[in-house]
């Protein structure tokens, strides 16, 4: 029997090819959702995420409070607040305020003084000099007791002359009782009245600065005292100074810096010391400057001096 041979093969058929399945990214329409959802579970986490960091800072401000390092920095750190606030408070507050350089602008050089120089014939007009009647025995006689002799009564009419100067007739009185013992105490300076008005006008205008007054007994109603170095009485003495040239002018026995006859006296011995001529504008010049290192000061009393020295010969 002859062997069957095997059924043939079902034929092939052709199958339509598959199409091809996209495997790139989803579209944006398709990503979506899922960006709105990662979003709204970050958006809801981010509450707690910050407050587990506050709670992280509050902890570490709290353990870097506990150092002494974190209490000093945190000291600075307020002190540096606080200066900052009151600059900027008073910059608002006063913006013209503070100096130039913080407005960007450089301030303007301001002339500076020049010394008073003196020629031969600039010295200060010296003034109706306290003349008095001559005192027997003045040469013998003791400064004060000359001074405080029968020729008070001149020295009086003297005074009460010139009280239009706006000068009182206390401190007149003092100003040319100074005068006349400087003659007897110091030969050769020939200080003036007019010298010893222009200090006392600059120092205290004669003894009545802050509503003060001279008494009948020359000292001040109350005693002046310098804010700036505790300079004492109507011709500010200080107290080093004092012990050095200190006088009785009034010749009560006492010296004493507020009052003005023993103030007057002692500044004239000061004003005399080292042989200075006081009719010598030079002299008259370092004398004064000595009493106080400012050229500006001596321009003052030249000023008042000359200006009284004027007035009284009119």
């Amino acid at each position: 029997m002859k062997p069957q041979s095997p059924p043939p093969w079902p034929p092939v058929t052709a199958q339509a090819t598959p199409e091809p399945v996209a495997t790139g990214p989803a579209p944006a329409r398709a990503r979506l959702p899922r960006l709105l959802l990662r979003a709204a579970r970050w958006t809801a986490v981010l509450p707690w995420r910050a407050l587990k960091a506050l709670g992280r800072g509050v902890r570490a401000c709290a353990r870097a409070l506990n150092a002494p390092t974190g209490r000093l920095g945190v000291q600075v750190a307020l002190t540096v607040l606080a200066l900052a606030g009151t600059l900027a408070a008073g910059w608002l507050l006063v913006p013209g305020a503070g100096p130039a350089w913080s407005f960007g602008t450089e301030p303007s050089a301001q002339t500076e003084e020049a010394p008073l120089v003196l020629a031969p014939e600039d010295a200060p007009v010296p003034g109706l000099p306290a003349e008095t009647d001559p005192v027997d025995g003045a040469t013998t006689a003791s400064p004060t007791d000359a001074a405080t002799s029968s020729a008070a009564a001149d020295l009086d009419a003297w005074a009460r002359s010139l009280t239009h100067l706006g000068i009182s007739e206390r401190a007149l009185l003092s100003y040319g009782r100074a005068e006349l013992l400087s003659d007897f105490q110091n030969p050769g300076c020939n200080l003036s009245w007019t010298t010893l008005a222009g200090i006392g006008a600059v120092e205290t205008n004669h003894g009545t600065t802050g509503g003060n007054r001279l008494q009948a007994d020359g000292t001040t109603l109350t005693p002046i005292i310098g804010a700036d170095y505790q300079e004492k009485g109507p011709m500010q003495f200080l107290d080093s100074t004092w012990e050095t040239w200190k006088a009785d002018g009034n010749g009560d026995g006492e010296y004493d810096p507020h009052n003005i006859d023993d103030a007057t006296t002692a500044a004239a011995n000061y004003l005399c010391h080292d042989g200075h001529d006081m009719t010598d504008p030079a002299d008259w010049y370092e004398a004064v400057y000595s009493y106080n290192h400012l050229d500006s000061y001596v321009r003052q009393v030249f000023d008042r001096a000359d200006d009284y020295g004027r007035k009284s010969t009119a």
